[in-house]
Formats: structure tokens, sequence, C-alpha cells
């Protein structure tokens, strides 16, 4: 059985919720059977990384392509925005978009597996049969952006986005013959937005680290995300503008870790009484042994985050939102609150031995539920069960 991988982001450095998921999903399949891997540099991916990807990998044929430009870039938004809505696409999607690949994959036959939403511009004109294993619902969670945007240009951006990725969206569905979520609730946001039934979920799950020995510090808080996504900077704004100054004359810290910062956004957010922020950490273990309690302040965005599973899999108890805990069974290890100041105060009330009773929690779940082990089991059992991998004479759960 013929089998081709296709993801447009390159899963190394896994310095983002993507590419953790993508480098999961590949050394789980690798497992079963050898595939060919259609992947999308990224702009600064090196030689290096290539090498180090076909070594995680070895039966699998990595093939690497370059992001095909945008024909009218020197515009700048005024040529990028019209050549992706003449395209049909997302200008996120567009971005990512390589007409080599696209030209690799139509001589190919066999089963196809799509992973994330920009991987399924390549359904159209191909012969594969192909899965689908979307992140998230675009139609639910770009409807989100436009109640969240801060003036009229915003939201009509917003709007611009939510229209042309539902219609891509709707469009990939018809062109794939099974899709997978990441939670029940993107499971009903497919079905009210597309009429589509997910044909599995596949919730999102986390690598446990080797060799973490958690030291934490009293009244040392910890955020994890992308500065580059919007709902997460929005969110962190948000709690430092109104949950923050009561924490702060409490004598916490707060320490803000995660990939896509900019001097700018960094300069905004170093100036903030009580705020390091360091950003990206090729390492998370140093920085995570440290923090006695994790905020993930999101409002906005859907499926499982992997933030809150990374925060909980390093032994950092996690105060967030509804939003920020979709996917994740009720559980001690996790405590919600639906505002900045109801998530201060959540941490205010905490004491040492309920932070140390969450952290005990945080482990039981990740080890029974959200292991990189327990995602491979359920990945390659539904893979297998509709007709992607093969799986006579494996003994994969020996394997794991």
């Amino acid at each position: 059985m013929g089998l081709t991988v296709v993801s447009t982001f390159f899963p190394l450095p896994p310095d983002r919720g993507d590419p953790v998921r993508v480098l999961m999903m590949l050394r789980a399949i690798s497992r079963i059977q050898p595939f060919t891997l259609a992947v999308v540099r990224r702009p600064d991916t090196t030689g290096d990384q290539l090498d180090q990807l076909g070594g995680m990998l070895p039966e699998v044929e990595v093939r690497d392509y370059p992001a095909t430009p945008y024909r009218l870039d020197r515009l700048g938004p005024f040529g990028r925005y019209p050549e992706a809505m003449a395209d049909g696409l997302p200008p996120w999607i567009r971005s990512r978009y390589s007409q080599p690949l696209h030209d690799d994959l139509r001589t190919r036959d066999g089963a196809g597996i799509a992973i994330g939403e920009a991987a399924a511009v390549y359904f159209r004109g191909t012969r594969l049969r192909w899965h689908w294993d979307k992140a998230n619902v675009l139609a639910g969670s770009t409807r989100g952006d436009i109640a969240e945007a801060e003036d009229l240009a915003h939201q009509l951006r917003a709007r611009y986005l939510a229209g042309i990725s539902t219609r891509f969206e709707s469009r990939a569905l018809s062109e794939c013959e099974t899709v997978s979520v990441t939670s029940a609730e993107e499971a009903t946001r497919l079905a009210e937005h597309h009429r589509r039934r997910a044909d599995f979920t596949l919730p999102s799950c986390v690598p446990m680290p080797v060799g973490h020995v958690p030291r934490p510090q009293e009244r040392h808080l910890v955020w994890l995300s992308s500065f580059s996504y919007r709902a997460n900077l929005a969110g962190l704004r948000h709690f430092l503008d109104r949950g923050w100054p009561s924490l702060r004359r409490a004598g916490f810290r707060l320490t803000l870790v995660g990939s896509g910062l900019t001097d700018r956004v960094r300069a905004s957010l170093a100036a903030i009484d009580g705020v390091d922020v360091p950003g990206y950490v090729a390492d998370l273990r140093p920085v995570l042994a440290r923090a006695r309690a994790a905020v993930v302040p999101v409002w906005s965005g859907a499926g499982v985050k992997l933030k809150t599973l990374t925060l909980l899999a390093h032994s950092v108890p996690v105060f967030t939102t509804p939003v920020g805990a979709e996917g994740v069974p009720a559980t001690e290890a996790v405590r919600l609150a639906d505002t900045p100041e109801a998530l201060a105060a959540e941490i205010l009330g905490s004491s040492a031995a309920e932070l140390d009773a969450m952290v005990a929690a945080g482990a039981r779940l990740i080890e029974g539920q959200f292991s990189e082990d327990r995602f491979a089991e359920r990945l390659v059992d539904a893979l297998a069960r509709h007709g992607y991998l093969d799986v006579t004479g494996t003994s994969f759960r020996q394997g794991i």
C-alpha cells in the first residue's frame, strides 16, 4: 500500500503546537510502515534540520520543498490578498503553498494523509485517497475573531478571513474521504458548520520530558504560548491589564515563554513590573522547573491546547479559561475561571498543598490519556480501521 504524508509545516524545531503534533504523527506512522513525507520547508529550515528529521524517521523518504512566492509579493498586502482571493485560499495558507510539491503529488497513487489545515490545498487534482487531520475547524475559529476585533479595520479583515477560510474548508471537506478532529467540541463544530461527521477524534498529546526535575519557586508563574498567534497575545494582554496587578502586589513574578516574539512586543511586555520575557527557549525544562503554576489566559481558539498539556507534563499546575481547557477532562490538575480577575483570584487562593495535589493529578492525566504512546495507539488504530495503514503482521504496542 503506497502512503504519502503531507505537512506544510516543517516539524523541526518543535517550537509550537503544529510541529509537535506533526512530529508525533510521523513517528507513530513510521513504526508501522514506510511512507513518503512531502513537507514544506520553513524560511529558516537548515540542512542540519533536514538531516535530523531523516535520522528520526529512518524508513521514511523525506521530500522537502520550498514555498512558492506570491506572484505579486512586491506589492505587499495589496498584492498578496487579491492573489490569495483569486486562488481561493486564505493568505496564511497561500504563504505555505508549494507548487513543486503539488506537481509531485499529482503523479502519485495510493493513500494520502494531510496533516493540518493548510495541507488540504493539495487535495485538488490528485488521485490520492485523502485523510485530513484537522487541528481546528476554521469556520468556527475564524468567526470568533470577528467578535474580538478591536476596531472597524480589524473587523473587516476578520470577516474577510472568516469568509475565505470557511469556503476553503468546505471545498476541502468535499474532496477528502475521511477527516479527524482534536476534540468532541470540534466534532460538534464540524457538524454545525459543514454538516460533516468527523470519522474519528484524535486529541493532541505531548511527549513526557526526559530528565525533568521540578524545583518550583514560590510565587513564580509562567505563560507558555506562541506570541505570533493573535488570540494568545490578546489574551495575555487582557490578563496583564486586569488580572496581573493583584498578583504583582502579592509578590508574584511572571515569565513569558514562546516563539514568534518580535522586538516591539518584547519591549512592551518587559516594561510591565514583575514580568520577564525570555521568549523562545530550545529546552523548556529549566524554565518550567522553576514555575509554581502556569496561567493560560485564552478566550478564543479551538481544539486541545498543547500548551496546557505541555505544562501539565512538566509538573506545572494550570490556571486557565474554559477555552484553554477544551478537550481536557475535568480534573484537579486544571482550575478554570472566565475573567482575568477570577484567574488571579484562583491563583491567590490556592495553597501549597492544593498546588501539589494539582501537580500529582496532572501527571496522572498525561500518563493515562495524553501521552505520546496513547496518541500513537489511537492514531494507528483509527488509520488502520479506515484502510490507510496495513497493520497485518505488526506488533505495534510492543514497539512503543
